[in-house]
């Protein structure tokens, strides 16, 4: 579990004024008891009975007791029993709850090793069978790992500012994000390059927890434009949101995924979204979302030379 939180109720107000007007309708308060929620009219909507409680995110905070923990919305309602390991924001009405062991490196609390599950908010989909980890909603699928593979999550923490932005001396508050991203499971190391992360079993789901994807991949993106970069035996492509593998997983890097280079050309043709692929000689490739080439293999370094024409509305560096 982070560090206790012993802000003043003065010092989490100043902090939290940056945040938009819909985030300060749960304003995290303390007393002697513990912590709760206010609004923005200093009214408590949740009393101070919490060991803790998170910056809010997507109208809900998390809120924890003895190391259980669960949500609250803004009207004070238990919408997720305090009851679970941990609870993630996933987007699209949709959370994961973790249950299984909670471990510490460097003073961060991690989880790995339990499971975890999608809630639906909504109730239409429920509660989904278990994966060994789990990323966001993103235009109505989200990725789950099957294996069991090890990867850790971080829990999150993050920092009080005041009205500037700036750090309020080394005090921490729990922090959720209302948009989990992917590359969090990609952490970097001091010299900012990628660590390795275990290979794993990665299937799409859509909203009611049905698999789309005909084939499992060892490691998969952040779906962007409606692409998302995928591995499977070591080798890279693209697939729809729809699990459709539009670009084949041939290839040896490809734009987005971990140790790519930047920097490179990005393509933006009126007909949709366009990734770059590099074949095993170095060769880069420009393809659309149809896998269609939009640029041939040229012996670039990632830029399109001179003797390649491209329409000038096509491109961005």
């Amino acid at each position: 579990m982070n560090r206790p939180i012993t802000l003043t109720t003065a010092c989490l107000l100043a902090a939290l004024t940056a945040l938009p007007s819909a985030a300060q309708t749960m304003i995290p308060y303390e007393t002697g008891r513990g912590w709760g929620y206010k609004d923005a009219g200093g009214n408590v909507i949740v009393k101070a009975e919490y060991d803790a409680v998170s910056r809010p995110a997507d109208g809900l905070g998390l809120v924890c007791i003895k190391n259980k923990w669960g949500a609250v919305n803004s009207k004070g309602e238990t919408v997720i029993p305090v009851e679970y390991d941990y609870v993630d924001l996933c987007n699209e009405g949709f959370v994961a709850v973790y249950e299984g062991p909670v471990r510490e490196s460097d003073g961060t609390p991690y989880m790995t090793g339990g499971e975890w599950r999608f809630m639906d908010l909504a109730g239409t989909a429920g509660t989904s069978r278990p994966f060994g980890i789990v990323g966001p909603f993103v235009d109505g699928v989200a990725w789950a790992e099957e294996s069991g593979t090890g990867i850790k999550r971080q829990r999150r923490a993050m920092p009080i500012v005041d009205k500037k932005g700036k750090p309020v001396g080394q005090e921490y508050i729990f922090g959720v994000s209302a948009t989990f991203s992917m590359d969090d499971m990609y952490l970097t190391d001091g010299e900012g390059k990628t660590m390795e992360v275990p290979d794993g079993r990665w299937i799409l789901l859509d909203r009611s927890y049905n698999t789309l994807t005909e084939n499992t991949y060892d490691a998969v993106g952040e779906f962007s434009e409606g692409l998302a970069w995928v591995r499977r035996d070591g080798k890279y492509g693209f697939v729809n949101t729809l699990g459709q593998e539009v670009i084949p997983a041939i290839y040896e890097s490809v734009q987005g995924a971990p140790g790519s280079r930047h920097g490179s050309l990005l393509l933006h043709p009126e007909t949709g979204a366009v990734r770059w692929v590099t074949d095993r000689s170095g060769r880069t490739a420009w393809l659309n979302e149809k896998g269609e080439t939009v640029i041939g293999f040229t012996d670039s370094d990632g830029r399109v030379s001179l003797d390649d024409i491209v329409d000038e509305n096509m491109w961005d560096f």
